[in-house]
């Protein structure tokens, strides 16, 4: 493992050190630092438990969705729970390990936990049910929703649609984008010509760079200059089609360039060059196999100029060490894929700045409340101003319906 691009090897472990200390010191130089909060002895992990349930909702990407409730029970009969998806369940193995290990464990700061749990090799998925569970537990038992554990700074968050599939001609994306600033969103991300998967990256040269640009156009065109406009590519560009784009997205005053071309370790030195020579900020990572860590080293490293993350990268704790390290950094951070996890990632971006976290993508411009099945909580509407509030109800803010999701079980 390399670490800034300085030619310095380094394992996974030291590298974990390393990134821990720089956070650290980065707290210490002026960042907001968590609450610290200590229970007694008494205050023990007694269950954790797993519900695979179905929804009745449908992913055009798979046959079947299926949601994962992870549920972690504290000694005086509290919980905490994550929703997630269902892929973030743990084989029957990986299940008695974590049993093994957290069960009689005295209740401490998540990120401690985190931290082991991801040494010992965890999968992500699993590693981000529990973790996010951790911190619901958390802030129950404090009575308080987790931004406030962390000091809350804001108590909305501005909003931005994004095209899911291509919608045909660039008059069509123009119009989408002139709909997005109508109904009070502040921006407007567009996803013109990607892969038939909308989660697989093309090869690179398989991207359409001239019918993207006038996309792009027509889109700027239609919702004026001071309208945020976001453009992702899918990874699909070669170095020099990325180029000859974020040149043009440099004359339309982009707000940021998305995944313009494979993130990969063996791309990340073309990243570097791209960022040195375009004025778009480059918004990348989301693809990376690993959690925070590697995501910090292309920030530092300037392979891009906007950090990216979300809760299926570990968890809750690596989006909140990913946030410190963007801030020491002075730049920005995007929480892609919110979707039906939203919760947790609001309450990321209610404990920081405006600066820090600009946005929050939202699946739809509608107003209307709209509760998931399995949940009792509805999802975040926007206000009149094109914002969502945050949650104020303790821990991460959701409350599951659990007699739908004992019925709909699967295992």
């Amino acid at each position: 493992m390399w670490v800034g691009g300085i030619g310095v090897p380094m394992n996974r472990r030291s590298f974990l050190k390393t990134a821990v200390f720089a956070v650290a010191m980065s707290r210490k130089a002026g960042s907001r630092g968590l609450v610290l909060l200590r229970h007694p002895d008494s205050i023990v992990i007694s269950e954790i438990e797993w519900f695979v349930y179905k929804p009745g909702l449908r992913d055009p990407s798979i046959e079947t969705d299926l949601r994962c409730a992870t549920r972690i029970t504290a000694k005086p009969g509290i919980h905490g729970w994550a929703d997630t998806a269902g892929w973030a369940a743990p084989n029957a193995e990986t299940a008695g390990d974590l049993r093994g290990r957290l069960l009689g464990r005295r209740i401490n700061l998540p990120g401690d936990l985190w931290r082991e749990l991801y040494e010992s090799g965890l999968p992500l998925g699993v590693l981000g049910a529990i973790d996010i569970a951790l911190w619901d537990l958390w802030g129950r038992l404090e009575n308080k929703p987790v931004h406030a554990l962390l000091g809350t700074q804001r108590q909305t968050v501005k909003t931005y649609a994004t095209t899911d599939v291509p919608l045909g001609d660039p008059s069509q994306y123009a119009r989408y984008a002139r709909s997005c600033k109508e109904v009070g969103l502040h921006g407007c991300k567009i996803r013109p010509h990607l892969a038939p998967s909308p989660t697989a990256q093309a090869p690179p040269g398989e991207g359409f760079p001239d019918r993207d640009m006038a996309v792009y156009e027509a889109v700027r065109e239609a919702v004026g200059p001071d309208f945020a406009c976001m453009a992702d590519n899918g990874g699909t560009y070669t170095f020099d089609q990325a180029l000859r784009v974020g040149k043009f997205l440099d004359s339309l005053r982009y707000d940021w360039y998305e995944s313009p071309m494979p993130e990969t370790e063996a791309w990340r030195e073309r990243y570097i060059a791209l960022t040195s020579h375009i004025k778009t900020p480059i918004c990348t990572t989301k693809n990376l196999a690993d959690s925070y860590l590697a995501r910090a080293a292309w920030l530092a490293s300037k392979a891009c100029d906007i950090g990216q993350i979300d809760v299926h990268c570990g968890g809750f704790t690596p989006c909140l060490e990913m946030a410190h390290a963007c801030e020491s950094l002075d730049v920005s951070l995007e929480l892609h894929d919110v979707g039906p996890d939203a919760y947790p990632h609001l309450q990321l971006i209610a404990a920081t700045g405006e600066s820090l976290i600009p946005y929050a993508q939202v699946p739809s411009v509608s107003r209307s409340p709209c509760i998931l099945p399995g949940r009792t909580t509805p999802e975040p509407a926007l206000d009149a101003h094109g914002c969502i509030p945050i949650p104020q109800t303790p821990g991460m803010g959701l409350e599951l319906d659990w007699q739908y999701i004992f019925t709909h079980r699967v295992f």
